[in-house]
């Protein structure tokens, strides 16, 4: 959005012409066209910086959203791992048993690996300056689990 003043037009307003001051009803003169011009400048710029935190903070919800489903939808794959444990155990196959918690652990490190990977989005996120970098910015949730 602009805002510029032309004398014979009055201030122009995000491409609206104002023959007077839009909220005093008073006539353009030097101090008030500076005037306007630094407010709408500082609004401008807390707008800007409102848009950017609101873009940053639903990125990191779309990471988190992303991290909750993907290990929501392979939950099956740890109780299928509990289950063939669970099942060596009672059987007391011990070679069994060894793979079936070798099998678990490694899918437990896999889905925290997933949850460390969203932790250092997060920070990424917190420590992004601007929109280009937020816009650039990707995360992959597909680490196999």
């Amino acid at each position: 959005m602009s805002c510029e003043y032309f004398a014979d037009k009055g201030m122009k307003i995000d491409g609206n012409y104002w023959l007077v001051h839009p909220q005093t009803g008073v006539a353009w003169n030097d101090t008030t066209v500076a005037d306007f011009k630094q407010t709408y400048e500082a609004q401008q710029i807390l707008l800007e910086e409102e848009r950017f935190a609101a873009s940053k903070a639903e990125k990191l919800q779309e990471i988190k959203e992303a991290v909750f489903n993907k290990l929501g939808n392979e939950q099956w794959r740890v109780q299928k791992a509990q289950e063939h444990m669970l099942i060596a155990e009672l059987s007391g196959d011990q070679a069994a048993l060894g793979l079936s918690k070798s099998q678990l652990q490694e899918l437990l490190a896999k889905r925290e690996q997933l949850r460390k990977a969203s932790d250092e989005a997060e920070v990424t996120i917190a420590e992004i300056t601007t929109q280009a970098e937020l816009d650039d910015f990707e995360f992959d949730v597909n680490i196999s689990l």
